[in-house]
């Protein structure tokens, strides 16, 4: 990393971000224009890695080529509402023409569920208003930037699939692919980013007897990871300067290890030691604790026992590898695992091999292979001290 001028930033404790404020994300946001030059984007990261602060910072930069869309969706419970809210949401931004507002305002509103030709755009027949009406829209936003690629980035679109029928659900994934592989192909892009990993809810949508195959592979995958360590050290450097501390390189080094360099828990750490006079290692360890044992769970770390509870198909045997887990020092081998929860038949095992895949996949563990022999470790050494004190059993 280049040696950077260092900017004085205040712990935000999880609040939103001015785009100036997002430091140390770059290269994520180098590689993700790139992307969507060519195709959508699927945005995942567990809660509080700063997927959003990133989409942000990408909506306020008026990319050169690109009209961004930024909406947060995570309350929205039908399809209905999903599209209001993104009319209501463009035209609070004026991304159409005042002179044009009125007159779409009403075509929009006039809509039933059978509309052939509206002002010369011609339109499936369908049984479903949604469509006609989100057809209409990105029809006239096409119009009104006519020399833009159109990114609309839906945050939480996950927990808004979840909470969609899953018809519905089937529907939007269905009908948004089908939009920018036919009609809309060189000018429409999609970014889905969510807490929660879209395989879960595709895969609970699939469990119900939905045949769906696989409708987001005509997007990339992209996962937001923690900083790198000198992307951390100067996000500490930063804090540092904005609440006036004058820290060793070592306590700053701590700091930043023990939050395994994820922003919002090295912003935490800052929080809550901004005011304090005499700052050691010890004091970093205590600061640790504080955040682990928290019962008010300020830090949102229950999100990773949530998360299971409502996705995971077999709660209980992904508890208890997480049980077991993180009361091992090292990495722990999958044959062990299947020692200690007496899992001895073949179809037991092929279970416990799906379910240490999808906790792999969804950041909870990472894998190693070891003479042939798989094993396993939690992604990060914060979760899982935070799981053997409030989880484990």
């Amino acid at each position: 990393m280049h040696q950077k001028n260092l900017i004085p930033l205040e712990p935000s404790t999880g609040g939103v971000l001015a785009p100036e404020q997002v430091i140390g994300r770059e290269e994520y946001i180098r590689t993700y224009w790139d992307i969507l030059s060519r195709q959508g984007i699927v945005l995942y990261a567990e809660r509080r890695f700063g997927k959003s602060s990133i989409l942000r910072k990408m909506n306020a930069e008026n990319k050169v080529g690109f009209l961004t869309i930024y909406k947060g969706i995570e309350g929205v419970e039908s399809l209905d509402g999903f599209v209001n809210g993104l009319f209501e949401h463009i035209k609070e931004k004026k991304l159409i023409e005042e002179g044009m507002i009125g007159k779409a305002e009403e075509i929009y509103n006039t809509f039933t569920d059978h509309v052939p030709d509206v002002g010369g755009i011609k339109f499936k027949r369908t049984n479903k208003k949604w469509e006609n009406q989100l057809r209409y829209l990105l029809s006239l936003l096409m119009k009104q930037h006519q020399d833009k690629c159109i990114v609309i980035m839906l945050d939480e679109f996950t927990i808004m699939l979840s909470k969609l029928k899953d018809e519905d659900a089937v529907n939007i994934l269905g009908y948004l692919r089908d939009l920018v592989q036919h009609e809309f192909k060189d000018r429409l892009r999609f970014v889905f980013c969510g807490s929660v990993g879209i395989d879960l809810v595709l895969d609970k949508i699939k469990a119900n007897g939905h045949n769906i195959g696989d409708p987001i592979n005509h997007m990339n995958k992209q996962r937001v990871r923690p900083f790198e360590d000198e992307e951390a050290i100067y996000f500490s450097e930063c804090l540092s300067l904005g609440c006036r501390l004058d820290l060793s390189y070592e306590v700053k080094d701590s700091i930043c290890k023990q939050a395994d360099n994820i922003p919002y828990f090295i912003d935490s750490f800052f929080d809550k030691i901004r005011n304090q006079h005499q700052i050691s290692l010890e004091t970093v360890d205590q600061t640790l604790q504080a955040i682990l044992e928290d019962p008010d769970n300020q830090n949102n770390l229950e999100h990773f026992y949530d998360r299971i509870r409502d996705y995971y198909p077999n709660k209980m045997l992904t508890n208890q590898i997480l049980n077991y887990i993180s009361y091992q020092n090292d990495f722990v081998t999958e044959a062990a695992i299947a020692g200690h929860l007496n899992i001895t038949t073949e179809n037991e095992r092929l279970q416990l091999n799906e379910e240490m895949d999808r906790l792999r996949t969804d950041g909870y563990l990472v894998r190693k292979s070891v003479g042939g022999n798989r094993q396993f470790q939690f992604n990060y050494s914060i979760i899982k001290k935070w799981w053997s004190i409030n989880k484990a059993y």
